[in-house]
Order: C-alpha cells, then sequence, then structure tokens
C-alpha cells in the first residue's frame, strides 16, 4: 500500500507586485497554517516519509515549516515540475518515488492539486491554502500508481472545524 500525501502550499504574499509568481513567500498567515496542518498530522498515525515540493518559494517554506513540525522530520526534496498547472506532473512525480517509502507528501498549487483529485474522482471542492488529501494505492511499487484505483482517505485544512 502506497500512501500519497497532496498538499496546496500555504498561504502566500502578495505585498511585492514587483515579484514574480515564482518567487513570492509566505505571509504571516502562512506561516501560522503550515505548522498548525503538520501537527494535524501528528495527531494522525500516519506520516509522510518524504516530502517533495514544487521550487516556488511560497511551497518551499511550506515544506521546511512541515518537516521541521512532524514528528519524523522527513527529507525535503525540490522538483521543477510540480510548478505547474498541470495535473500529469503529480503522478510523474509519485512514479519516481523511492518504494522503500509507503508514504509520502507532494505539496504542490492549485489548479493541479484540484484537477488531480477531480480527476481521480475524489473531490470537487478547491482544495485550499495548507489544504491536505491523502490518497492511497494498492501497490507496492509507486510506479505502478494508478488514480483509478486511488482511495481517499484523509482531507483537512486549516479552516475545518477540528472537534
Amino acid at each position: 500500500m502506497k500512501y500519497l500525501f497532496l498538499m496546496r502550499h500555504a498561504k502566500s504574499s502578495w505585498d511585492d507586485p514587483s515579484l514574480d509568481d515564482h518567487d513570492r513567500p509566505l505571509n504571516p498567515r502562512g506561516f501560522r497554517q503550515a505548522p498548525l496542518m503538520a501537527e494535524r498530522l501528528n495527531a494522525w498515525l500516519l506520516q509522510p516519509q518524504t516530502i517533495v515540493t514544487s521550487s516556488a518559494q511560497r511551497a518551499k517554506d511550506t515544506a521546511v515549516l512541515v518537516a521541521q513540525t512532524l514528528n519524523d522530520k522527513p527529507p525535503i526534496l525540490v522538483d521543477t515540475a510540480l510548478y505547474t498547472e498541470h495535473s500529469g506532473a503529480i503522478t510523474a512525480v509519485a512514479k519516481q518515488l523511492d518504494d522503500r517509502h509507503q508514504t509520502a507528501m507532494i505539496i504542490g498549487h492549485n489548479p493541479a492539486l484540484n484537477l488531480y483529485l477531480q480527476q481521480v474522482g475524489m473531490y470537487k471542492e478547491n482544495l485550499p491554502t495548507s489544504g491536505i488529501a491523502v490518497v492511497t494505492f494498492e501497490t507496492t511499487s509507486w510506479q505502478a500508481i494508478n488514480e483509478v484505483d486511488a482511495q481517499l482517505i484523509y482531507l483537512d485544512w486549516p479552516k475545518r472545524q477540528v472537534s
């Protein structure tokens, strides 16, 4: 079984209009959201063993905050392919993951994340900033993952009421 954590980067800043989109950092809310979501994952029994993030600054900032907060402190890899609108990049990156890892997190952007979740038929809404969806695949190899067989087992976002 493989578990893929899909996380949208935390809330970014638009304060400096001269910055390229790729270079936008997190805003104060984003710096609060990312650790909050990692703390919620700490309360869950399953955590990512590795994190692969988009090369955008806001995604890398999110990855660092999440990794620092998670109990297991997973390593972070940066993949420029995740800085895209296309959902196919998520599958392509996931298929390259090390099979020693049963769990992995991809931190990326909308619309790619929304499109991916819609394609697997699991989530029709907008995944908010810092939102996390976890899908499972009945396989022992990342190369064999198939969106048709994916199952959504976890969905959370910062403003969701936790009981």
